[in-house]
C-alpha cells in the first residue's frame, strides 16, 4: 500500500513535530514487513504569490526549509503539493494521515484529534476559540472513518462531547521511544549552559495548564531539606492566551525567594534538551490537563529511563513505566514529598543498548498498530 503522511499542522509546536515524527519512524521500521511504501507530503503553496524567477526560488527555499525539518528519513519519499487530493491522485496513494482538514475528501483518510481542554478549562479559551474548536471537532467526528487519539480519555471525550461512535475513535499504544541518534553523547553541546551537578527538569511550554506556580512552590518547600539541588525548565516562555503570564511566574520566583536556584533555558534544540533530561534526578510534569499520558516530556523521559514525578489526572494514569511517582494535581506539598521520594529511590541508569532495544520494540508496537489500522480504511 501507498502511504502519505500529512506534514501539515504539525510542523510549528515542538511536541506536534515529535508526534508526527513518531508516527513516521513507526511506520517506516515495520514498512518493509507490512508491505507499505510510504511518503512524506509537504504543502509547499507560498511560492505561487511569486510569478516567474522569483516563483522558482521562493518554491525552492520552501521545499528546502519544509524538508530539513524531516531530514532524518532519508530513505523516504517526498511529495509537495498545493492541492491534497490531487496529490493523492497524482502519486496513486491508497491512504493519507494524519489528516487535520475540515473538508470532507474522495480520498481515504486517517484523522487525527488532540484533546477537549476546551471542554474542561474554558477559562483558557475565549468565547471565539471556543465555538470554533467545538465545530472543528464536530466536524472531524461526524466525517471520518477513523480517527486516532492519544488516550482512552481522549476518547472518551469525543463520545460524552460529540457523540462519536466508539469503533470510529483509535487509541494509540503508550510506546515511549525516542530518534535513536538523540542516545549518542551530546554532553559537549550543553557544556555551555554550565548545569549544576543535581537537578530537576521540567520540559514544556510555559502555558497555563501546565501549572508552573505548583511546581514552584513544591520546589521552594523542598529546598528546605535539600538546598543543593536545582530546577531546569525548558520551553517557549510565552502563552498568548495571557501575555502577563511570565512576568506572574517571575514574581512568583521572587516571593518564594527561589531565584537562584531556578533556571530557564528557553526553547532549545532537541538533542541539548534531551541530554540536559539525561542527568536529571527526575522529570517533573505538573499539568492539570493533557492530550496523551503525561505528554511529551515524560514520553522522552520514558524512554531516557530517566524517573518522573507526574500529576495524577486521569489522562496521565495511562503512562505505562516503573520509574514514576503520582502527586495530587495542583497540590504543591505532595508534589514535594513525591520528589523527595523519587531522590531516596536513587534509579540507577539503564544501560542505553538496553533502552534502545525498547524503543526500537515499541517503534515496531505502535508501526503494527497503524499498520492495520490503514488496512482497514
Amino acid at each position: 500500500m501507498r502511504v502519505g503522511i500529512l506534514t501539515q499542522n504539525f510542523t510549528g509546536l515542538s511536541g506536534a513535530n515529535d508526534f508526527l515524527k513518531h508516527i513516521i519512524f513507526s511506520l517506516q521500521s515495520v514498512a518493509k514487513k507490512q508491505q507499505l511504501e510510504l511518503f512524506i507530503m509537504l504543502d509547499v503553496i507560498n511560492y505561487r504569490n511569486f510569478k516567474g524567477i522569483k516563483r522558482f526560488f521562493v518554491k525552492q527555499r520552501e521545499i528546502r526549509q519544509a524538508k530539513s525539518i524531516f531530514k532524518e528519513f532519508k530513505n523516504i519519499k517526498f511529495i509537495y503539493f498545493s492541492s491534497l487530493a490531487s496529490a493523492f491522485l497524482k502519486n496513486n496513494l491508497d491512504v493519507v494521515l494524519p489528516y487535520m482538514g475540515t473538508k470532507l475528501l474522495d480520498i481515504k483518510t486517517i484523522a487525527y484529534l488532540y484533546d477537549c481542554q476546551h471542554c474542561y478549562l474554558p477559562e483558557f479559551f475565549s468565547d471565539d476559540e471556543i465555538k470554533a474548536r467545538d465545530a472543528y471537532f464536530q466536524n472531524v467526528v461526524d466525517c471520518q472513518q477513523k480517527i486516532i487519539v492519544n488516550a482512552e480519555t481522549v476518547k472518551d471525550d469525543l463520545i460524552k462531547f460529540f457523540k462519536a461512535s466508539p469503533e470510529k475513535i483509535c487509541v494509540l499504544p503508550y510506546t515511549p521511544k525516542i530518534d535513536l541518534c538523540y542516545y549518542k553523547d551530546y554532553s559537549r553541546q550543553i557544556k555551555k549552559y554550565h548545569l549544576p551537578k543535581r537537578y530537576f527538569m521540567m520540559s514544556n511550554q510555559f502555558w497555563i495548564h501546565k501549572d508552573h506556580p505548583t511546581a514552584f512552590r513544591a520546589f521552594a518547600e523542598y529546598l528546605k531539606t535539600d538546598a543543593d539541588m536545582e530546577f531546569i525548565f525548558t520551553g517557549a516562555m510565552e502563552d498568548g492566551r495571557r501575555p502577563e503570564y511570565i512576568r506572574e511566574l517571575k514574581d512568583l520566583l521572587k516571593e518564594l525567594n527561589i531565584e537562584d536556584k531556578v533556571r530557564f533555558l528557553g526553547l532549545i534544540p532537541k538533542e541539548e534538551q534531551l541530554q540536559i533530561m539525561k542527568g536529571a534526578t527526575a522529570v517533573i510534569q505538573t499539568t492539570l490537563f493533557e492530550g496523551g499520558p503525561g505528554g511529551g516530556s515524560v514520553y522522552d523521559a520514558a524512554a531516557l529511563g530517566v524517573p518522573v514525578v507526574v500529576s495524577d489526572i486521569k489522562t496521565n494514569l495511562g503512562v505505562v513505566y516503573d520509574r514514576i511517582l503520582y502527586f495530587r494535581a495542583g497540590d504543591a506539598q505532595d508534589l514535594c514529598a513525591q520528589m523527595r521520594s523519587i531522590v531516596a529511590k536513587a534509579y540507577m541508569p539503564i544501560p542505553v543498548r538496553d533502552l534502545i532495544a525498547k524503543s526500537q520494540t515499541n517503534m515496531e508496537t505502535l508501526g503494527n498498530y497503524l499498520a492495520n489500522l490503514i488496512k482497514e480504511v
